[in-house]
């Protein structure tokens, strides 16, 4: 039994830490790069040759934020993809760097893990992990993402209940479902629930 605990905790620290080099990604991984100083991570599928499918809020900073100090006509056209921040909305197809850039910085990309034990998902980062089964091969998760981007059918992008952890997972296994915004979720559903007894 201690043994099988011990396993846990070290799979759940290796779900933290662990980075991956760009040159070990594959067709039909899910991966994800932290933003804005760790506070969220970002979720696409690789789909091959340095590119990433991924879902992008579907209204422009502006709509969402009116103190938005991005200007699309300000931010240059990636020289690799043809990506300009805020221009491209809804499910979108860029360049890893495109991908996991904030701002000026490259963050470093991860593996989103699937059928991470229960330990496991208490101890590591809000949207690294799921205890949901990959039911996909790997050529599915791609065909999945491009049928996606082809017919840009994955809806308004909301930020608890259809982002992008959302669209990776669902192109992975056929489920929407996001972690790192449960506990959100169940913070608000208790919010409520206390808000309708007083």
């Amino acid at each position: 039994m201690m043994n099988k605990i011990k396993k846990e905790i070290e799979d759940g620290m290796k779900l933290i830490w662990k980075k991956v080099d760009p040159k070990d990604l594959k067709p039909g991984d899910h991966i994800y790069a932290y933003k804005r100083y760790g506070s969220y991570s970002h979720h696409g599928i690789y789909v091959g040759g340095g590119y990433v499918i991924h879902f992008t809020r579907t209204e422009s900073k502006e709509a969402i934020l009116s103190l938005s100090t991005v200007e699309p006509e300000t931010v240059p056209a990636c020289p690799e993809c043809g990506y300009q921040e805020n221009a491209g909305r809804g499910v979108i197809k860029t360049c890893l760097n495109c991908f996991r850039r904030g701002r000026e910085t490259l963050h470093s990309i991860h593996y989103f893990m699937y059928g991470a034990p229960r330990l496991g998902l208490l101890l590591k980062n809000s949207g690294t992990c799921s205890t949901l089964s990959c039911s996909r091969s790997p050529e599915q998760v791609v065909e999945a993402a491009y049928e996606l981007l082809r017919s840009n059918g994955f809806g308004k992008y909301d930020l608890t209940g259809n982002n992008c952890e959302h669209f990776a997972t669902y192109c992975q296994t056929g489920v929407r479902a996001s972690v790192q915004t449960g506990f959100y979720d169940a913070c608000l559903m208790k919010y409520r629930e206390l808000k309708n007894r007083s």
